[in-house]
């Protein structure tokens, strides 16, 4: 079968991969495609003719997409989606449908698997929305449409049919990770995911599936589920070792899960196997703030982690128990010291805006961001998405004043909540505040400044942070 599978076109240059969907201005990078990845991987094993585009990456127009589906001439398109593109795509969507009526088009991502119902209802030229994990959906709905008999069902699809609308159901999630393969990188052209401080091409080496929190606000479960499912970790070593190093030769990896740390076994089995055979890469991921285990984040740092993110949230206890975190921020401070014990950076997430919070709960989270002084801190609006606890919190609160997708960016510079006592425009000018207080402290100096000693990744990080900060000041001063 010739299928699509794309990373459309937008506007301004924007992030599609999971539950990530933010403005790329953030990095200045593009990131690598790893669910389209792993979608022509497992397709390209089956027989099926591939195209793969990633127009982010490209730059590619919608002109220029149209101009490769005349030659290629699809029967079935993969487009991947988020909230804040949803606009874009689906207009996108509706212009390639006029031009190709009889190509099947199906979505997916997090925003269309919490509103599969909605956009079909709304939107006709849309065939089928993948709702969760889109790789064995995919291999069903492909073998579904060559065998012509496509009212046998779909699981995890939601489809037209008959000019009505047909919902399966769900698609357990499957267990077996190892059996997804390798994402089938040949497809992209992988020099054009740098990381911004290496300047290095990288790719995503995914480990574990899956979030057993029940964080208010966060989508990942609505792609990859609640339950954490592992792949082994000799299927890990071996796609280091002999492909993203021996066929790709990169050796800049993000550890790509949604809790890499739950399982500290798993992390330093993973670590002891980059470590026996001498893997040298240099790679990055995440870690909950419950884990105080520094012979794991020591272990770590010998098998090449060079930063680890941390999603804070708040400073504030009060808000940590609102957001059903199950952390403290005590929990918080701890991680971020063992982290420079272990000579791994720390990047923190703050989020503001989180039900009950205050103009008081605000200061006391940045109190604690200049307390705790961790490598890097980013403070992102706390975005409402569909699917989400939060989302209904604030439809139900109304909370909402801006209820255009485009701006339901996680990482965006402007917020599509107010809070009681405190407007959107309020809030805006607080989080830039809040960039300036921090990172502008003498404090903060002596963290970046031990940087010199490794002057080029100095330089890059001083480059990097002059355009991160002309995102949040430059621009105001401008307009």
């Amino acid at each position: 079968m010739k299928i699509l599978i794309l990373n459309p076109p937008h506007h301004s240059a924007i992030i599609r991969e999971g539950r990530c969907q933010s403005p790329q201005n953030m990095r200045k990078n593009c990131i690598p495609q790893m669910t389209l990845a792993y979608i022509a991987g497992v397709l390209e094993r089956k027989g099926n003719n591939l195209k793969v585009v990633d127009c982010i990456a490209s730059e590619m127009s919608a002109n220029e997409v149209h101009a490769i589906s005349e030659r290629f001439r699809p029967e079935l398109v993969l487009v991947n989606t988020t909230t804040p593109s949803i606009n874009s795509d689906i207009d996108f969507i509706r212009v390639f449908k006029e031009k190709y009526p009889g190509c099947f088009v199906a979505v997916f991502g997090t925003h269309v698997t919490a509103l599969h119902e909605s956009i079909m209802r709304q939107h006709a030229f849309i065939d089928c929305v993948i709702r969760g994990e889109p790789e064995w959906a995919v291999l069903d709905l492909a073998e579904s449409l060559q065998s012509e008999r496509p009212d046998s069902g779909v699981p995890g699809c939601t489809i037209r049919r008959r000019g009505g609308v047909v919902t399966y159901p769900d698609r357990e999630f499957n267990e077996d990770l190892d059996s997804l393969g390798y994402p089938a990188w040949s497809y992209f052209d992988v020099t054009k995911y740098t990381h911004p401080v290496f300047n290095k091409p990288y790719v995503m080496v995914n480990t574990s599936r899956g979030c057993g929190h029940s964080c208010i606000f966060c989508v990942a479960s609505l792609f990859y589920g609640k339950k954490v499912r592992y792949r082994s970790v000799e299927s890990i070593l071996d796609e280091i070792e002999h492909y993203v190093i021996g066929k790709l030769g990169i050796r800049h990896i993000w550890m790509y899960a949604d809790d890499f740390t739950r399982s500290p076994e798993f992390v330093k089995k993973l670590c002891n196997g980059i470590i026996e055979r001498r893997l040298k890469v240099v790679w990055w991921t995440n870690t909950r703030v419950d884990k105080n285990d520094i012979e794991m984040f020591r272990l770590m740092r010998r098998a090449g982690c060079y930063m680890l993110s941390i999603g804070g949230e708040s400073g504030s206890y009060e808000i940590l128990k609102n957001i059903k975190k199950g952390t403290k921020p005590e929990f918080i401070e701890n991680t971020v010291n063992i982290l420079r014990k272990a000579g791994i950076n720390s990047l923190v997430y703050f989020l503001i805006g989180l039900p009950g919070e205050t103009k008081d709960t605000i200061r006391e989270t940045l109190n604690f961001c200049k307390k705790i002084n961790p490598d890097y801190v980013e403070f992102y609006p706390a975005t409402p998405y569909p699917g989400t606890e939060f989302y209904d919190i604030a439809v139900k609160q109304k909370l909402i004043v801006n209820d255009n997708w485009d701006n339901f960016m996680c990482g965006g510079n402007e917020f599509v909540i107010e809070i009681p006592g405190i407007s959107k425009n309020e809030l805006d000018a607080i989080l830039r505040k809040n960039y300036k207080e921090y990172y502008f402290r003498f404090k903060y100096f002596l963290v970046f400044i031990r940087r010199i000693a490794h002057p080029m990744e100095f330089l890059r990080l001083l480059i990097f942070g002059l355009g991160y900060f002309k995102r949040f000041i430059a621009e105001r001063i401008i307009r």
